[in-house]
C-alpha cells in the first residue's frame, strides 16, 4: 500500500484524494462530451444539474455509512466527520440521484438527464478504487495464491476492472436508439450486479440479514431496473428513439 504519494514541503499528498480527484475530472470531461451529444445544454438551468449531483453525492456518501456501521455512535461520528475517506459509493450514488432530481425540480427540467452520467460514473469509480487500494481501505477478505496481494484479495482492483468493463459496454451501445434515461438505468443495474458479487469478498463487518444490507439494496436496484426497462406497448408505439420531454 502507498497511502501518501508524495509530499509538498511538509504536507502529505494522499493517494486516495488524488485518485478520487482524477476520477471526478475524468467524469466531468466524459459527461461534458455526452451533454453535447445529447443536446442537454439547450435545457434552461441544466448547468446546475452537475452541481446538484455533486452535493447529493457528498451528503449521500456520509449518510450511506449506515449500511456499514457496527454501532450508531460510530455511524454518527462518521456522518458528521469531514474526513474524505468516511464515505460509501452506494450512498453516494443514491445521494447524487436525489440531488439531481431535486435540482431538476428547482430549475424546471422535466426530461431525464441521467444518460449523460451513464459512462462517466463507472469511469470515475474505477479510478477512485485505485485510490482505495493504495490507501489500504476496503482491503478485501484474507486470501492466498496468485489472486492475493499482501494476504488479501484486492477487491478494489477487481472493481476497477469491472467498472471499466461496464463503462466500455455502455460506451459501445450509447448511440443506439432507446428511450431517454434507459442508458443510465443500465449503468445502475450493471453496477448493482458488480457490487452484489464483490460484497462476498470485501470483508465488511456491517449488519447482515442473510445477505449484507448493500446486497439487498443491489437486488432491489436490479429488480427495479429490469421492471423499468421492460418493453411495453407505450415504448413500442413511440418507436426506438428517445422519449419526448414531459
Amino acid at each position: 500500500m502507498h497511502p501518501v504519494l508524495f509530499t509538498l514541503g511538509s504536507m502529505p499528498v494522499r493517494a486516495y484524494a488524488v485518485f478520487v480527484g482524477l476520477g471526478f475530472l475524468a467524469a466531468a470531461l466524459i459527461r461534458r462530451s455526452e451533454i453535447g451529444r445529447l443536446g442537454y445544454e439547450r435545457m434552461p438551468g441544466h448547468i446546475y444539474v452537475g452541481a446538484g449531483a455533486l452535493v447529493g453525492a457528498m451528503v449521500g456518501s456520509k449518510v450511506g455509512m449506515v449500511l456499514f456501521a457496527a454501532d450508531m455512535k460510530a455511524l454518527w461520528e462518521a456522518a458528521l466527520s469531514l474526513d474524505f475517506t468516511g464515505k460509501t459509493v452506494v450512498g453516494g450514488i443514491g445521494g447524487a440521484y436525489l440531488g439531481v432530481e431535486l435540482t431538476k425540480r428547482l430549475v424546471g427540467i422535466r426530461r431525464s438527464t441521467g444518460d449523460a452520467f451513464a459512462v462517466s460514473v463507472p469511469v470515475a469509480q474505477a479510478i477512485g478504487r485505485i485510490g482505495c487500494f493504495l490507501n489500504g481501505c476496503c482491503p478485501g477478505v484474507t486470501a492466498s495464491g496468485p489472486f492475493s496481494i499482501a494476504g488479501r484479495f484486492p477487491q478494489q482492483l477487481a472493481e476497477t476492472a469491472l467498472d471499466l468493463a461496464l463503462a466500455g459496454v455502455l460506451w459501445s451501445i450509447r448511440l443506439r436508439s432507446r428511450p431517454e434515461g434507459w442508458l443510465f438505468r443500465y449503468y445502475l443495474g450493471g453496477y448493482a450486479g458488480i457490487r452484489f458479487l464483490l460484497e462476498f469478498v470485501r470483508g465488511d463487518t456491517g449488519p447482515k440479514v442473510g445477505l449484507t444490507l448493500v446486497q439487498w439494496v443491489c437486488l432491489a436496484t436490479i429488480a427495479a431496473v429490469v421492471a423499468s426497462t421492460r418493453p411495453t406497448a407505450a415504448t413500442a408505439a413511440q418507436g426506438p428513439g428517445p422519449a419526448p420531454p414531459g
